[in-house]
């Protein structure tokens, strides 16, 4: 799509298509990113992989964060806390999905804060983003409550970035604001742009 549209329709309007996917086909493009995912270079020699639990219809990141685990590598997932009343990521450290997560904000699986360690995200060697959607330039339209613009900050300057995505999300152009953080990569089940 060519046509500059606002964030909100971009959100309505993958909020649909991804409610018409069926679980079978999100499963399988989920492979095929999964893939893609696992041959990149960062992924590769990364030691701490920050990945999200997903939610709705979106990607599903389970055969990457259970690849982590097969690799040894340490898995990092995002917790919303809020921090000075503002609402922040923390990253923190997983070992095991079943005992050391809970239904937390949105109702999205969460670390729980007895369980899983907090994590120096200047630590983190690859950070994979969630999005609504993204554009070939590798922009990215969120949830809209500015959670991952603001945490990609406190990451290494060289620390990649990557989203996921079907490639359905993905546009040609999408709104970019200031504070919006372009990625390294992103990826779905046909390409790596």
């Amino acid at each position: 799509m060519s046509k500059l549209l606002t964030k909100k329709l971009i959100r309505q309007e993958i909020a649909s298509l991804r409610k018409n996917e069926s679980r079978e086909i999100i499963e399988n493009k989920s492979i095929e990113i999964t893939k893609k995912v696992i041959d990149l270079e960062p992924f590769i020699n990364g030691r701490a992989i920050m990945c999200y639990m997903d939610f709705k219809n979106e990607v599903m990141t389970k055969y990457i964060i259970s690849h982590c685990f097969e690799e040894g590598k340490k898995v990092i997932l995002p917790l919303v806390d809020t921090i000075d009343g503002v609402k922040r990521i923390v990253p923190y450290e997983v070992k095991d999905l079943e005992r050391d997560l809970s239904a937390g904000t949105f109702g999205i699986l969460e670390p729980k804060k007895d369980r899983a360690e907090i994590f120096n995200p200047e630590e983190i060697d690859l950070v994979i983003v969630p999005g609504v959607a993204f554009d070939t330039h590798r922009n990215r339209v969120g949830y809209g409550a500015g959670l991952y613009d603001r945490f990609l900050k406190s990451v290494r300057n060289d620390c990649p970035k990557a989203g996921i995505a079907f490639e359905f999300q993905i546009y040609d152009f999408i709104p970019v604001e200031e504070h919006d953080i372009p990625l390294d990569f992103v990826i779905t089940e046909k390409r790596i742009i």
